[in-house]
């Protein structure tokens, strides 16, 4: 059984070609399917491993950021059958079905709350992955991103990842494979088979059925200091937002460690101190397998669920 994902506008057709690029989610792992209302998009070198449906509507190109026009493109294929291929495909897969879009833009982000609800209305588990604009972008941008939250929320959307793209970036390949890194981890695909204790599908499961945000990412170094900083460093400052410490009080959250799962009703700190010691257990106790076999480096995946939503810029 396949995994399936479906990538929404040029920005989720961009990260579409990167998964496609992962030598972790193959073609008998993984189904992809990009929408979009824009042809120049199409690889043809990509063609046998992408299934492309174009959502064109009249000799307009693209939806210039208007999500109205974007969800009245994806319901006018819809109700042709564009999608029903897909849908079946869908009903079939490997739980959950991952859905990517940007939120600032017209086509994606107006096409994502029909398609999350036509698969939801089908028994299917979605879980949208949503690259949102950094702040100082255009207020137009969260504006559409400030909508688009709002509208998931109303067809009980519950969980969700998001990214923040970086200020002045204008090459988005780094976050994008980010979002590669991530899918790869809470589909399992990072993990080599043990009979010792992993993350494994039932981890995952409780992971990514916990209501709000979630996280995930992994570091690799040569000492469990470096390691310690470096996953503290995406947690905090990556292209996935973290939380404030004022967000973390009162809150939930799932952790799921390296090798273990764990549940926390604790502030920020206490969570970070819990994260930090196990890191440092975990590294003692397989320090000679890594000086042996993996040149004395050590990879620890870090997936943090249950977080708060992501701030939303306030527009007047």
């Amino acid at each position: 059984m396949k995994n399936l994902i479906i990538t929404l506008g040029n920005c989720g057709t961009q990260i579409g070609k990167e998964i496609a690029s992962s030598s972790l989610l193959g073609e008998d792992a993984v189904s992809i399917y990009a929408i979009d209302s824009q042809t120049s998009n199409i690889d043809l070198n990509l063609v046998n491993r992408i299934k492309f449906i174009p959502i064109i509507s009249d000799d307009k190109t693209g939806s210039g950021r208007n999500r109205e026009r974007g969800a009245a493109m994806y319901k006018y294929h819809e109700e042709g059958g564009a999608f029903d291929k897909m849908y079946a495909e869908a009903m079939n897969a490997k739980s959950p079905v991952i859905v990517i879009t940007s939120a600032a833009g017209g086509t994606g982000s107006g096409a994502c709350v029909p398609a999350c609800k036509a698969l939801i209305d089908r028994g299917v588990q979605v879980i949208p992955i949503i690259i949102c604009p950094n702040i100082e972008d255009p207020d137009a941008y969260h504006l559409n991103t400030t909508d688009l939250m709002v509208e998931l929320a109303e067809i009980n959307v519950e969980t969700y990842s998001i990214f923040r793209n970086q200020k002045n970036d204008a090459d988005y390949s780094p976050v994008n494979k980010e979002v590669v890194k991530l899918i790869e981890i809470i589909l399992g695909k990072r993990y080599d088979a043990t009979t010792k204790d992993s993350i494994d599908d039932s981890d995952l499961d409780v992971v990514l059925s916990m209501p709000g945000r979630f996280m995930a990412v992994t570091a690799t170094a040569n000492d469990v200091d470096t390691l310690r900083k470096e996953l503290t460093r995406k947690v905090l400052n990556g292209f996935q937002p973290a939380w404030t410490e004022e967000d973390a009080q009162n809150s939930t959250f799932i952790t799921a460690l390296s090798l273990t799962s764990t549940y926390a009703d604790v502030d920020f700190k206490d969570v970070f101190a819990d994260i930090n010691s196990r890191i440092v257990n975990r590294y003692d106790e397989l320090r000679n397998i890594c000086n042996s076999d993996n040149n004395g480096e050590l990879t620890a995946t870090i997936i943090i669920a249950g977080l708060p939503g992501s701030k939303m810029k306030v527009i007047d």
